[in-house]
Formats: structure tokens, C-alpha cells, sequence
């Protein structure tokens, strides 16, 4: 009789701890879901603004690149290139939306992993949110203005930014050529490692045309050393780089610090510190910080019981589009 009641209680306990993982997964599917409509109305509302011409940046960079185009019709397909971004359907918004379309098909099933996967998914969509607040992409939208600015010879004025020679000698910086600041942006390229273990600045198809205006390739432990202030590097990498992206920056990160530890060198990451801009800038820019889901006291058992096997997964993106995703 004592055996059948502890049955009995077994079942009970285990029927509550069901119900309790249920319960949670319901509400984070609901967080999830209801976070992919927010960022989803970000983006369409962005777009939004683009065609309506309210960010400056998009108007600016239009016409410096038509400036460019008059003045050297070499860099006529370079300079189209990087005014896509001043419309609707750029690269940088066809990421944001590939994105999304990845997060949101990854929230129907991470529910079944737990928190800490379910969290990573809400990051995502947290930080397509933020890169999608017009002020935020306008800001975006800088490192290619400047990048026109300078191919111009000082006839178009930078935006956002110091003057060339004031930022190389405040940021320790070397000057990498025409470009530079669109380095390590996965928008315009990636890193690409040698049978020597070097990593180097592989352009996109469409910027490819860069590479003909560097001294030499951009090797990744110079650039880490050296670089100059950008906003994406120094502002905006954490809202405008996919998992998948950011996992492939840190891998080359950790290759080329162990491949200078071998020679006896020290090598610091290329963000541990901010590059200086004009104040204005530092005001209004700060380091993005993913928002996370609220954490359950009352669940937090159940949710760490069932994901045990997950614990050394990560979430990551399985498609592979646009953006050098």
C-alpha cells in the first residue's frame, strides 16, 4: 500500500514539473514571438523613413557618391555600391531582415532548450530593434559617407568624425588607404585566414574594387593594432553583427592572439578600447547591451533540469545570406 501511495506522489511531482515547463515555455514563446513584431515594426517603419528622406545620412551619402562618380568615373561602380544604403532595399537592410527571418524560425523551436538558448534568440531580436532606430542606422551610415569624403581629397567634408590627421595621430592609428573604415564591417567583406594562419581584408564582389586602392592587403594583427575610430567598430558592432558573424570575428580574434603568443608577442583585441570621435558623437553613441528575458524564480529548477545537454550549445544563425552571414 506504501509503494502505491509513493507512486502516486511520483506521479503527481512529475505531472506539476511538466506543467511548470509548460507553463515557462508558453510564456517565453510569447516573449519571443511578441519581440519579433516589435522588431519587425522597427524595420518597416526605418524603411519608412528612408524613402520619406527624413535621415540625413541617406541624403548625404546619395550625393557624395554622385559627386564621385562626376569627378573619377573609375570609381562610378564603387561609389553606386556604397549609396545602396541610402535606399530601402541596401545591404544593410537586407541583413537586418535576414536576420529577423532567422531569429523569428529559431524561436519556434528554442522554447524545447531552455533559457539560456531562448535568451540568445531574444538578444537577436533586441538588437535588430536597435539597429533599426532611424538615428541609430543614420549614425550607420557615417563610415560610408567619410569613406566617400576621403576619396574625394578633402573637397567633401567628414561627418561625425575627426579630420583624417587629427584622428590617426589621437587613435595611434596607421592609415590603411581609401576604405579603411569599412574594414572588419561584415557588410562590405570578412576575414579570410592563409595557409599561414595570417588573417586578411577579403572585400565583397561589389567593394572589390578597394583592394586596387591599398598599398597591400589589410592583415588583421596591423589593423587590430592599429586601426582608426569607425562607427561600426566602435559603436555599433554589437547591434549590426549576426551570431554567426560575431562568432567568425572572434574566432579569427583567437587565432591571431595564440599565432602572437607563439612569437613571443602580446596581442589585445581590436575593441577592448574605444577609438576617439568628436564629442557629439561620444554624447550620443553608447556600447548597445541586448536586452534579456525576465528571469523566473519559480521555474528556474525546471528550466535547468531540462536543458542540462544544452549547456555548452550556442545559438546561432544556420542560414548564410546576405552580409557575408
Amino acid at each position: 500500500m506504501q509503494k502505491i501511495q509513493w507512486a502516486w506522489v511520483f506521479i503527481l511531482c512529475h505531472s506539476l514539473l511538466l506543467i511548470g515547463c509548460s507553463s515557462e515555455q508558453d510564456k517565453w514563446q510569447q516573449q519571443l514571438d511578441q519581440q519579433a513584431v516589435i522588431s519587425a515594426g522597427k524595420i518597416d517603419r526605418l524603411k519608412q523613413h528612408i524613402a520619406a528622406g527624413h535621415i540625413a545620412n541617406t541624403g548625404l551619402l546619395s550625393q557624395y557618391a554622385a559627386i564621385i562618380r562626376k569627378d573619377n568615373p573609375e570609381l562610378d561602380e564603387l561609389s553606386r555600391a556604397l549609396a545602396q544604403d541610402a535606399g530601402i532595399d541596401g545591404p544593410i537592410i537586407r541583413s537586418l531582415e535576414s536576420r529577423l527571418s532567422d531569429a523569428k524560425s529559431d524561436a519556434g523551436h528554442v522554447v524545447a532548450m531552455g533559457s539560456e538558448q531562448v535568451n540568445k534568440v531574444y538578444q537577436e531580436l533586441s538588437a535588430i530593434e536597435a539597429a533599426a532606430q532611424p538615428d541609430t542606422y543614420g549614425m550607420m551610415l557615417s563610415d560610408p559617407v567619410n569613406v566617400l569624403a576621403d576619396m574625394s581629397q578633402g573637397r567633401l567634408a567628414r561627418v561625425a568624425a575627426l579630420s583624417a590627421e587629427a584622428s590617426a595621430r589621437i587613435n595611434d592609428a596607421e592609415d590603411f588607404g581609401p576604405g579603411s573604415q569599412l574594414v572588419g564591417n561584415p557588410q562590405y567583406g570578412n576575414w579570410q585566414t592563409n595557409s599561414s594562419g595570417n588573417s586578411f581584408w577579403h572585400w565583397y564582389g561589389q567593394y572589390a574594387f578597394f583592394s586596387s586602392l591599398f598599398r597591400s592587403p589589410i592583415g588583421y594583427g596591423s589593423w587590430g593594432r592599429h586601426r582608426d575610430y569607425s562607427y561600426y567598430n566602435d559603436y555599433g558592432r554589437s547591434m549590426y553583427t549576426s551570431p554567426s558573424q560575431r562568432k567568425n570575428q572572434q574566432s579569427t580574434e583567437r587565432n591571431t592572439r595564440q599565432k602572437f603568443k607563439k612569437s613571443g608577442q602580446r596581442f589585445s583585441s581590436p575593441y577592448a578600447n574605444t577609438k576617439q570621435t568628436t564629442s557629439a558623437v561620444a554624447r550620443k553613441s553608447s556600447k548597445f547591451q541586448p536586452r534579456s528575458l525576465p528571469r523566473s524564480t519559480t521555474t528556474q529548477s525546471t528550466a535547468s533540469s531540462t536543458t542540462s545537454s544544452y549547456r555548452n550549445s550556442s545559438y546561432q544563425s544556420s542560414r548564410s545570406r546576405f552580409g557575408g552571414k
